[in-house]
């Protein structure tokens, strides 16, 4: 058997680059990212090992690395779609050759990947695997939030805050699914990307009073700040509800607003099955911004970490 992956400093691993069972990945050492050669890591009992062709970029990737500790060495990453190579005991109907995407169990920034079958779903046939890399974090994000949380329902009203963001966008897409009239607010050069997703109204967020209109919603979606979730509990009606993804909302002002408050809880990817058959009917899509290799993870992180960036920035891994 094959040792699992074991992150050692480069200078040990660099002898073994062209070896057979050595891959490339994308290390996290002292807030640093460098490219290293790993063994490859081999399935336990419940996980597949997927060939990675693409990993998404979020910014809880960047924002996990600058709170490690001094001297941690890690593989960044999340989300990833591939083809599965290796399958472990226990791995119930999954095989070798399946397309996949899945929420990566130790990293995804790197040529092989490990995954529990749990956080597994096949990859949507519509979808690249550019394009499916970058939907489990921010769609079963925005899943949760719009069916698992709001549960909403045909002909409500819902409110995505930052809808040209990874989360907001999908979360547009899913509350349009699910019959909701959908209300965004983005840059004006956002607008027709968020038409094409299934919004029925964009408003401009540097428009500090375009919100003001706004009065009875059923649901908030707040993606961007603290400061956005306070304001939007007016616009909400008694027993309505406000879903952040950026922090728990203070439970007095949510209370005085008569209105439920909540957050989305952690990404497993026990929801990337519905994700990927509301794909597979042509009503789920990812807009990238951004493709780059793997070697330019530091890049994609700095594109990130600026925001005003509409979808995802795509890792490209191998073809």
């Amino acid at each position: 058997m094959k040792p699992m992956l074991r992150l050692m400093p480069f200078f040990l691993l660099a002898p073994m680059a062209w070896a057979a069972d050595s891959m490339q990945a994308v290390v996290l050492n002292d807030g640093k990212l460098t490219v290293q050669t790993l063994p490859i890591p081999e399935p336990q009992s419940g996980q597949v090992r997927i060939r990675v062709r693409a990993a998404s970029v979020n910014p809880v990737d960047w924002k996990l690395a600058e709170r490690a500790a001094p001297g941690a060495h890690s593989i960044p990453g999340r989300d990833l779609a591939g083809i599965i190579d290796a399958v472990g005991p226990d791995a119930g109907h999954w095989h070798a050759g399946d397309e996949v995407i899945a929420v990566a169990a130790g990293g995804s920034y790197t040529e092989y990947a490990l995954a529990s079958v749990k956080a597994v779903a096949p990859k949507p046939a519509r979808l690249s695997f550019a394009e499916a890399a970058g939907t489990p974090v921010v769609g079963e994000t925005a899943w949760r939030a719009m069916v698992v949380v709001a549960n909403v329902q045909p002909g409500q009203r819902v409110l995505i805050e930052g809808g040209a963001g990874g989360v907001g966008s999908s979360a547009v897409q899913i509350a349009k699914a699910r019959g909701a009239y959908v209300i965004a607010t983005a840059s004006p050069t956002h607008d027709a990307l968020l038409r094409s997703l299934g919004a029925d109204q964009v408003i401009d967020y540097h428009d500090a009073h375009a919100e003001d209109g706004l009065h009875n919603l059923d649901v908030v979606l707040n993606t961007v700040d603290a400061d956005t979730g306070s304001r939007a509990m007016s616009r909400l009606r008694p027993g309505g509800i406000l879903v952040s993804v950026v922090g728990v909302p203070p439970a007095a002002p949510c209370a005085a607003a008569q209105i439920r408050c909540a957050i989305t809880g952690s990404v497993t990817g026990e929801y990337l099955s519905a994700l990927s058959a509301l794909a597979a009917q042509g009503k789920f899509h990812v807009h990238i911004e951004r493709r780059l290799p793997l070697a330019q993870a530091a890049a994609a992180w700095s594109l990130n970490r600026a925001g005003h960036t509409a979808g995802k920035i795509i890792l490209e891994v191998s073809h």
